[in-house]
């Protein structure tokens, strides 16, 4: 259970730093099970951030770029397929 704890605060302290200090963008990592989601939709917004502080800047599905996502609402339509995909995300501040 401590490990747990250490990797979030890890997790969190990258986060914040990254988009409300610093402005850099980040990249994140999903490889969701086929129909793991309600409506296929993947949703990718960091813990406890400001509201409209972040937006999705562009994703890769298995490396190929991949347009079916809504930047503000922080979510991505998973391709309708029985494949495991992999999905990266970039994230990028907005103020």
């Amino acid at each position: 259970m401590s490990g747990y704890h250490s990797f979030e605060l890890c997790y969190l302290a990258a986060v914040y730093t990254n988009f409300l200090i610093t402005k850099h963008p980040m990249d994140f990592y999903f490889k969701p099970l086929p129909n793991s989601f309600p409506d296929g939709i993947l949703r990718v917004a960091p813990d406890i951030l400001p509201p409209d502080s972040v937006a999705i800047a562009s994703v890769e599905i298995d490396g190929q770029p991949y347009e079916n996502f809504d930047a503000q609402q922080l979510t991505v339509q998973l391709p309708d397929t029985q494949e495991r995909v992999k999905v990266k995300v970039r994230l990028i501040p907005t103020h």
